[in-house]
């Protein structure tokens, strides 16, 4: 690709205007700037409750909870409980989203599916591969599936930043409780 004397000149006149842009004004430099990391000390804690009212012979759910980032791709995979036998590929589809990109990360993430009650789980601020996350907009994604039962999936926006904060979630179906903490781990 041949540059001309012109497109050279534009783009050198170009950076200099960005540069004294931010040079004046440096709340424009702060917002180019990279995020804050993730606050020190601190953990999301994450409480739901799976399918305590149900009526009837009630199986055990697959549940998969994970935090995503505001495009939709996981950051953290949290934990995921399914059957732990030969017939785990059938149902595991049923976690529609998580299995969707996920599914490989199975053998790593996965335990045994547990009866309904309240559990817990926390996000220390790590991505899956183990880099801190910055703080900013993310996803909280709790996802059950039951063997000819309902499907059901909670997926809420939150900030974090460097304030903790208590909120409660929506509910769905087999879902019938999610509340997110963000305090010191």
């Amino acid at each position: 690709m041949t540059h001309t004397r012109r497109t050279i000149l534009h783009r050198l006149g170009l950076a200099a205007a960005a540069l004294s842009a931010t040079c004046l004004n440096p709340a424009l430099a702060a917002t180019t700037a990279q995020p804050k990391a993730w606050p020190g000390g601190m953990a999301l804690d994450i409480t739901f409750t799976v399918a305590t009212r149900a009526s009837g012979r009630v199986k055990r759910p697959y549940v998969a909870v994970w935090i995503e980032d505001e495009a939709g791709t996981a950051v953290r995979n949290l934990t995921v409980w399914t059957q732990q036998s030969r017939m785990n590929p059938r149902w595991l589809s049923e976690l529609r989203r998580w299995s969707r990109g996920n599914s490989s990360l199975l053998t790593t993430v996965s335990s045994a599916t547990r009866n309904p009650g309240t559990y817990a789980v926390a996000w220390d601020g790590r991505t899956d591969k183990g880099a801190l996350a910055p703080q900013g907009a993310y996803y909280v994604c709790v996802e059950t599936a039951r063997e000819h039962g309902p499907y059901s999936l909670v997926r809420e926006k939150i900030t974090v930043g460097a304030a903790a904060f208590n909120r409660t979630l929506g509910s769905n179906n087999d879902i019938e409780a999610v509340r997110v903490t963000l305090g010191k781990a």
